[in-house]
This record gives C-alpha cells, structure tokens and sequence, in this order.
C-alpha cells in the first residue's frame, strides 16, 4: 500500500471519528439538558374567583373615552384624558381613597399605595391611558369607541394596548384593599398619558417626581413581553417572554444632491437615483448581528422545555452562533432580536414629471440593539453608502433614543415576576426577551437595575398585528388571567 494511500485513510479515519465525537456531544448535550432547567417555582395560586364578566364591562367603558396620541400634540383631546380619569375614580373607589392619585403634567396618573416597610425601596406597576388613531374606523367589526362585549372578547382601540393592562391593575389593587391588604413595599402604579409617542411628558415626568422625591425602585413591570403560544413552533408550551430590555431608535434623514434641470436631458445619476443606490447599500449591508446576550439566555431557558428533535438545535446553540447570522434575515423577529435593524420608511422626491429635482431625501429607521448606539448606526449609515453626494443626519436632533440597560434575568425582582406567571399559567417558561418596540419602562431605569416588561395575556401570532390594528381586542377570560396575576405580583414578598 502507498504512503499518500495510508495517509488518506488515517485522515479519514481521523475525520470520522471527530465527526462521531461531534455527533456523541450534541445528542449528549440534547438529552442532558433538561437536568439544567431552572428549579420549579414554588407558587400556591390566589384563590381569589375574578368575575370576568364585570371585568370585561368596566374595560369596555374605558373604550369609550378616545385618548389619543397623536404625532401632532397639539390634536390631543383634554376633555378625553379628563372624563377617563373621573371613569377610573368613579369604577374603582376604593383605589383612589386610599392610594391618593396624582395627575402629573396634565394628564398622567401617579397612585402611591404605602408599604409596611416605608424604607426599602419600592415597587412600580405601569400602564398607558393612550391609544393611537384609527385611521379607517368603517372596517372595523364593531366601532373602535364603543367598547363592545362580544364572542367572549372585548372589542376596541386599546383593549390590548394597553387599557386591558391598566383596568386589570386597578381591579387587582381594589380587590386586595378590600381584604384589607397592605403591601410590604410600596407600591406606584404610573400611568402615562403619550407612550404611543414616546412617554416624554408623561412617564418620563413622573420618573422625574420619583427622582427628585428620592424614590429608589427594587424592580419596574411595564407592557412589553407576553404570554406567547409556542413561540412559532418552537415550543409545545407557552413561553412568558419577560421583557428584560428594550431596543432604541434613530431616526436617520438621507439626502442627495444633483443638478436640476429639465427631464429630456437627464445626467447619468438623477438625485433620485443617488438616493436610491443609498438606500439599496444600506439594506445589503445591515448593522452587523451580535447572537450572543439576551437571545442566548433565552435560548439557554427553552432548550430544557422543548422537544427532542428541537432540543438538538437549542441546546447545542454553540455550533449555531456563527450561522444565525447568515440565516436570521429570513426571519424577521429573529433578526430583529440579533442586530440593529434597518427600514427605509419615508421617501421624498421631485414634484413635477418633467423636471430634474434638485434633491431627494429619505428616513431610515433603525431600532438599535443594545451595545450599538446612536453614533454608531450614523458612522456605519456614512460608511456602507461612502457617498459624499448624500448627507446623513439625525432627522430630528435629540429625539433618538438609546437602546435600554439590560437588567438582570435572575435575581429576587425576577424570579417574582416568574413565580406570579407561573401561578397564573403554571404549563409556562419563564426567559428572558428582547422587547423590539417601546414601552414607558425607558423612563424608569435611572431609578433602579430591575426594570422589566411583561403584559400577563395569553396571546397568539396575530397580537401585534391586533395591537395597533383593525378590530383590536381582548378575550374576556384574559382578563381574568390579568388580575390574577397582577394580585400575584403585588402580594409577593421581594427579598433585597
């Protein structure tokens, strides 16, 4: 036999058994990963009986009452944020005599229920009291406004985003006044008038009083996360995915320029095709993605729950990390979860058929992944379209936000949140999760590390189409899960 002959089957030996070693680790790693999985909680549920059915009514009068949000602040309706207000006054009494609410800046509500402990730091439930507009009402099964109880779900502008929140809240605190309970810590329940705009004049006020009244908070439960239904198949069961930070965003203008004229005797490049080729480089070249942080704790917490097959992938998400990348822009929500996302939204150019315009701009959006920043989607912007025709700029300087501080996936504020899910659905797991929207959560992580986002619904694929449009709504028995869990939060003790 020749030597380069024994040469090649010593490699191939050498290769197989590698490739069987491969093989022994990631079964290994698949069967063995259930003995990794977080301790069960112990939990005894509440065994408090919610009337779902008087639920459901007191949120469908909240409907009625049209807080928008609009863009254009000036359009907001005070006489709206007004006659809610007195509506939540008048349908949970025992709230408002005893948690002394505040309206800060105008519109937004700050309730202080006092703890038993009055020193150690407090706790802070949020919610919003607006909604954003309707813009085709006339498709809509039942009118947005009215506030109909129908097929077991509350139909309406906000009853998923976020009145269902809000009302839920408020029926939890006042049944728990009613047996007479005090809390350890103190509680605030903020609710913020303008997050659908960002929270500036709201939740960011009341964060602010907070502040300048020494408040520190041992943990934040804003909207943000939910109760997925197997979270596109990966699961069997559902998945309460807790908020445990939140991209940012910048708003980027682009703007090109070439000379004008008329359109019968165009140059090579028009302004328009300037700003098109732009826009092409920057989608064929996005922010690059970063797999690691968040979304491998989260996969690290479905590997032990999900089945064998999908086990194989999870758990061994080792051999996956340097793949995702290549694969995640197929999947948009996972590659929202993985980089800082680029979206052209807005496109402006000439305004007669026949005549060259001079300039022609356009608005990215980039919703930034935590550990990218402001200055570094504007210094990657200028360097994958490397044009010294197209500006680049922030469109509205200091409105971009940056992404959130990551708070901690373990820890007591956690594992609280945990223990009141997993009363409320106890088949659930718990992770954490990127939330890839806003929420008024941002505007509370200055006075505390624990801040997170879970809205207690049980929800499927077609939530965040529902969220912000036509026929958004509820079911009834979630509401009940909503107060239940609310009690559970509000009632669990939280060791420093």
């Amino acid at each position: 036999m020749a030597a380069s002959e024994r040469h090649l089957k010593r490699a191939l030996a050498i290769l197989l058994a590698i490739v069987a070693l491969l093989a022994a680790v990631v079964v290994a790693r698949a069967l063995l990963a259930p003995l990794g999985r977080p301790a069960a909680a112990e939990v005894q549920p509440d065994a408090f009986a919610v009337d779902e059915d008087a639920v459901a009514k007191r949120l469908a009068g909240s409907l009625r009452f049209q807080t928008i949000s609009y863009e254009d602040r000036a359009k907001l309706d005070p006489q709206a944020f007004a006659g809610l207000r007195a509506y939540l006054a008048e349908t949970w009494p025992r709230a408002h005599a005893a948690l002394a609410p505040e309206t800060i800046a105008g519109h937004s509500l700050l309730y202080t229920w006092q703890g038993r402990d009055t020193a150690a730091p407090a706790l802070l439930l949020a919610a919003h009291l607006d909604v954003v507009p309707v813009p085709a009402p006339e498709q809509w099964q039942h009118p947005p406004f009215e506030g109909v109880v129908a097929g077991g779900e509350v139909w309406g502008r906000g009853a998923l985003d976020d009145k269902g929140s809000l009302v839920c809240i408020l029926e939890a605190a006042e049944s728990l006044l009613a047996e007479g309970f005090v809390p350890e810590r103190t509680i605030y329940l903020a609710f913020g008038h303008d997050e659908e705009v960002g929270g500036e004049q709201g939740a960011k006020v009341m964060a602010e009083t907070l502040a300048a009244r020494g408040v520190r908070l041992a943990s934040v439960l804003d909207e943000g996360g939910a109760v997925a239904d197997g979270f596109g198949g990966l699961l069997e069961r559902p998945l309460a995915a807790v908020g445990v930070a939140e991209k940012g965003w910048v708003d980027v203008r682009l703007r090109a320029s070439a000379q004008g004229g008329h359109s019968s005797a165009p140059p090579r490049q028009t302004a328009v095709g300037i700003l098109a080729t732009a826009l092409v480089a920057l989608e064929e070249h996005p922010m690059p993605a970063r797999v690691g942080g968040i979304f491998e704790n989260m996969v690290d917490r479905l590997a032990p729950e999900a089945s064998f097959t999908r086990r194989l992938a999870l758990a061994n998400f080792w051999l996956l990390r340097p793949v995702l990348p290549l694969v995640s822009p197929r999947v948009p929500i996972v590659d929202a979860m993985v980089r800082t996302t680029t979206a052209p939204t807005i496109v402006r150019g000439g305004v007669k058929s026949n005549v060259l315009p001079r300039e022609a701009e356009a608005i990215v959006n980039f919703r930034i992944l935590p550990g990218d920043s402001v200055e570094s989607v504007l210094a990657h912007v200028r360097g994958a379209i490397d044009d010294e025709r197209v500006s680049v700029e922030i469109d509205v300087p200091d409105a971009a936000e940056e992404a959130s501080p990551v708070s901690p996936d373990d820890g007591p504020a956690f594992g609280g949140i945990a223990r009141a899910a997993m009363a409320v659905y106890p088949d659930a797991v718990v992770a954490p999760y990127l939330v890839i929207g806003g929420t008024d959560a941002k505007h509370y992580t200055g006075l505390g590390d624990a801040v997170y986002r879970l809205l207690p619904f049980r929800i499927g694929d077609d939530a965040l189409r529902l969220a912000h449009g036509t026929d958004e709504r509820i079911s009834v028995a979630n509401l009940g899960r909503g107060v239940r869990f609310y009690r559970e939060w509000m009632r669990m003790p939280l060791a420093d």
